[in-house]
């Protein structure tokens, strides 16, 4: 019997130990680093994976961001993926989340109530490598995204037995068919996180500061890019451009499920979104924001996403999807680029950020100084937000961006889709099928004073609104130009209706010193528009087709 009782006492004692074990650990993981006030943090850099190391060997996302941003100092993070490194002169966080939605939600929401940092001023950064529509842009590309689209949350019947009229078997929750002619309800109707629009403002902001910072190349993807023969801005070297995320746990490639995503996209966004990534993990990450946003420990508005390529969405026409599975096995020819891509890009963004932070922290950097800030530089004196006009007053080109809710466009300005003839039958055309017209909005503006050249199939029709006269010079195919100013002033020449053919390279451009500080035109495109029928010029390629507009061409391109 005392044996027994003995027993019990030590296992009372070790039962006692662990308990007070247990207690110190959770201690250490959830209560702050010192009895301090939480530590400020500026910016939280969010990369979704590293290959081994967080150091000297092969870099995957994070490596590049531990060693530029010095992020040294270690917060040991035992209920997530990875442990957190932050650098406490500039205030930037490193956060790995893991790779897929789940992992990446998981470890959004953790980092979120971590009561060791002080997260409600701090500006979110996703910074990874993606896939890439190649009729949208190339390997190494940086693209700057203001919709998050689910690819998950769907119906999905077996390839081998849906209908025959239909042209896949995946299609939305609570339709009856893939349908995606009709696009869906208001983004309000988004109940199950289909669909997010974060911060455009942010996102354009973020793109202009940026779309000039030079990318990386190399010869290898030189060679890789010369097969993609049908898709121009798949051949193009690397550049910084705007387009939308599908977000899916599964890897999927091909040319058949790129038209699926577009499709996908457009559907989801009423059509005012182009597919152009696509990844894993960023509608989960922000859905976490918006949780944590809600219990007021984040601002979901500083939320930016930066995805750059290292593979093409589909191959070159010549190879097939699943011979070009095989072939990535061993390894994307754009990764390398695509991870400096992401770094070069994205910290221009952070080191703006830290620069200007005793602006940035209250105010939104767009609700500045129109002037895009360089790095060091802080502006010196905020500019009060826009209030609005009275009828005796000029608009500003602020508040016609609020109001019309424009968003920045690829070849300069700023552009909204109005209208989308969805209501008729789509017709053929060399591409695919289109719809017989779309409409738009487009601003040009005294700090986005060019629309630099491009090239559309389809004819578009030209109707001036309001503002300065916008000047647009037209390249025909033979090299004859036309210059043609449009404006409110038919006495002096201005036009307020302007055709431009499909096949003509077209620019346009407004004073940078006008009465009103911008140029305000509506588009009617027919057949209907699509990134896929559009050509973005390059100044050299263009020089060599018409070398006698040279030092137009060099104005007035990219």
């Amino acid at each position: 019997m005392l044996f027994i009782r003995r027993c019990i006492m030590l296992g009372s004692i070790v039962m006692f130990l662990l308990s007070c074990s247990t207690e110190q650990a959770e201690l250490k993981v959830s209560a702050p680093a010192n009895s301090e006030k939480p530590i400020e943090v500026k910016v939280v850099v969010l990369n979704m994976f590293e290959i081994g190391e967080d150091e000297g060997d092969k870099p995957g996302e994070f490596q590049l961001w531990k060693a530029g941003q010095k992020l040294d100092t270690k917060f040991e993070l035992v209920h997530g993926h990875h442990d957190l490194y932050f650098n406490p002169e500039t205030g930037v966080l490193g956060v790995v989340t893991g790779m897929g939605i789940a992992r990446a939600t998981a470890a959004t929401m953790t980092v979120g109530l971590d009561p060791r940092f002080d997260l409600t001023h701090a500006y979110w950064l996703v910074a990874g490598i993606a896939g890439i529509d190649p009729a949208d842009g190339s390997i190494g590309s940086a693209v700057w995204s203001t919709w998050l689209v689910d690819g998950d949350l769907s119906h999905e019947i077996d390839a081998r037995e849906i209908p025959t009229d239909w042209e896949t078997g995946y299609f939305p929750l609570f339709s009856t068919g893939p349908n995606f002619a009709k696009p869906a309800g208001p983004v309000a109707d988004n109940i199950n996180g289909e669909v997010y629009k974060i911060n455009g403002e942010l996102a354009d902001w973020a793109y202009e500061l940026t779309k000039d910072v030079p990318l990386t190349d190399y010869p290898a993807m030189e060679k890789f890019r010369e097969q993609y023969v049908n898709y121009p801005n798949a051949q193009k070297a690397p550049f910084v451009l705007k387009g939308e995320h599908l977000a899916s746990s599964t890897y999927w490639h091909g040319k058949l499920l790129t038209d699926w995503a577009n499709d996908w996209v457009s559907y989801w966004t009423n059509g005012q979104g182009d597919f152009v990534t696509s990844g894993m993990e960023d509608t989960g990450t922000y859905q976490a924001l918006s949780y944590l946003h809600a219990a007021g420990k984040v601002d979901k508005n500083r939320y930016m996403v930066l995805r750059t390529a290292s593979n093409y969405s589909h191959p070159q026409d010549a190879v097939s999807a699943a011979e070009n599975i095989k072939i990535q096995k061993q390894g994307y020819v754009g990764m390398q680029s695509a991870l400096e891509s992401a770094y070069s890009v994205g910290s221009t963004v952070v080191d703006n950020i830290v620069a200007n932070w005793a602006q940035y922290k209250t105010t939104m950097p767009y609700e500045l100084s129109s002037t895009v800030l360089v790095k060091g530089k802080a502006p010196n004196a905020p500019v009060e937000k826009v209030t609005q006009a009275t009828s005796t007053e000029k608009l500003t080109t602020q508040q016609l961006v609020e109001a019309l809710e424009l968003e920045g466009h690829v070849e300069g300005g700023y552009f909204r889709q109005t209208f989308k003839a969805d209501n008729r039958p789509m017709i053929d055309t060399d591409n695919g099928q289109r719809v017989t017209m779309t409409s738009i909005y487009y601003l040009l503006s005294a700090e986005s004073p060019i629309g630099h050249f491009h090239m559309n199939q389809s004819d578009i029709m030209h109707y001036f609104h309001a503002g300065d006269p916008i000047t647009y010079s037209l390249l025909q195919a033979d090299g004859s130009l036309q210059t043609v100013v449009m404006g409110s002033d038919p006495t002096q020449g201005q036009v307020m209706q302007m055709m431009v053919k499909g096949g003509v390279w077209k620019a346009s451009q407004i004073p940078t010193d006008g009465k009103y500080g911008y140029g305000l035109i509506g588009e009617a495109v027919s057949p209907g528009f699509d990134y896929k029928d559009m050509q973005l010029g390059e100044t050299d390629k263009l020089i060599q087709q018409f070398p006698q507009h040279s030092e137009l061409i060099t104005e007035l391109s990219r």
